[in-house]
């Protein structure tokens, strides 16, 4: 019933309508909202209120947002100078820039900030880097920020993950080492921080052959995982619910020359998965999934997907839409071009990019965004 609801609805209509509508009907036109409005009809009344800010009604929002095509995030400084990079969103139905996304924290120049990634609607920055670093989580859609202090006794020499964990509806961020050295204690432990409880932990990073840890991360059933480098490469995987690390090896690309390759991670139809390609485009990229084999805890990789060569300037965000790979094409100070790869029927479904944005330093894409209530039940503050 929800979907045949006219999208021309103002948000009066849309009370007036859901008051009126069984309870299922009225939770189902609510996930079809922007935040905004979901924001504004707490003040319809105390019920109202309780439900939009229960952590039920949040998860289910999230949930029902993943699933739908996501924009993306576009990170830049308006000026040669500036310490702290600015955000702007591109949509694609239709496509159009956001103006700058307004920040409610203050960031000065000496503090020197950097954006560490984009998950679940939220950004993650890090503060203050080289004294006294902080972490910030925050939720553009809501305005809503939470600061986290790093323990002096962390190493500066880590690099930060941030995971989910669904069964508990709770968010844990992760400072690993990303290079474990013999003569330093601080760098052969990785430090635990839970949203819920708002309180560090340490456990042990045994992986110390590993010489570095990077890339996008990859959040999925309640484990992250990241590539890493050592005399063999490899994935980490953290399980978020036992804190605990583990290896897995990556697809068996013979054929492939290792300096040459480029891999990253996505999700795919809700399985982790891996691209395979080389820098300069001249083969075709390969599209790993890891499967589980027949109900038992033993996995393989299985190569589902052969995609033609994308140029050196293209850049797969992941999957944008089922089996649709979302690519941006790059060229100095401008987006050239976005389109969608159907890895199935191998269509190409171009988008019409606007007039190039003036970008006066520098622009890079840094992923899929959705917009979330996050932080919302009570974890964040203004």
């Amino acid at each position: 019933m929800a979907d045949q609801i006219n999208s021309n609805y103002d948000e009066e209509e849309y009370s007036l309508m859901a008051c009126s509508l069984p309870k299922d009907a009225m939770v189902q036109i609510l996930l079809r909202l922007h935040v905004k409005s979901l924001l504004r009809f707490r003040s319809v009344c105390k019920s109202w209120y309780n439900f939009l800010k229960s952590p039920h009604f949040i998860k289910l929002h999230l949930t029902h947002q993943i699933s739908r095509p996501a924009s993306v995030l576009i990170v830049y400084n308006r000026d040669n100078y500036g310490c702290f990079p600015d955000f702007s969103l591109l949509h694609l139905h239709p496509i159009y820039f956001t103006n700058p996304l307004p920040l409610l924290f203050s960031i000065e120049a000496k503090d020197y900030a950097n954006f560490e990634f984009c998950y679940n609607g939220l950004i993650c920055l890090m503060k203050d880097i080289y004294t006294s670093p902080e972490v910030i989580l925050w939720n553009p859609a809501t305005q809503k920020y939470k600061c986290i202090n790093i323990p002096s006794e962390c190493s500066r020499f880590t690099y930060l993950k941030l995971g989910y964990v669904q069964q508990s509806n709770d968010y844990k961020l992760l400072k690993v080492p990303f290079e474990p050295r013999s003569s330093d204690e601080a760098s052969k432990m990785a430090w635990v921080y839970t949203l819920s409880s708002g309180s560090w932990k340490t456990v042990p990073f045994t992986i110390l052959s590993l010489t570095v840890a990077w890339g996008p991360q990859i959040s999925l059933d309640g484990c992250v995982y990241w590539l890493a480098t050592s005399a063999v490469e490899c994935i980490i995987c953290f399980d978020l619910i036992k804190d605990e690390f583990k290896l897995v090896d990556v697809p068996d690309d013979r054929g492939f020359e290792r300096e040459y390759v480029r891999r990253r991670l996505i999700v795919l139809r809700g399985s982790l998965a891996m691209m395979v390609s080389v820098e300069d485009g001249s083969r075709d990229t390969e599209v790993w999934v890891l499967m589980n084999k027949s109900g038992i805890k033993q996995y393989s990789w299985t190569k589902k997907f052969i995609i033609e060569p994308f140029s050196k300037e293209a850049i797969p965000l992941g999957i944008w839409n089922d089996d649709k790979l979302l690519v941006v094409v790059l060229q100095t100070r401008a987006l050239k071009q976005v389109y969608t790869y159907d890895l199935v029927t191998k269509k190409i479904d171009y988008f019409h990019v606007p007039k190039e944005e003036e970008f006066a330093s520098f622009m890079s894409v840094r992923g899929r965004y959705f917009e979330s209530l996050e932080l919302e039940d009570g974890y964040g503050k203004y």
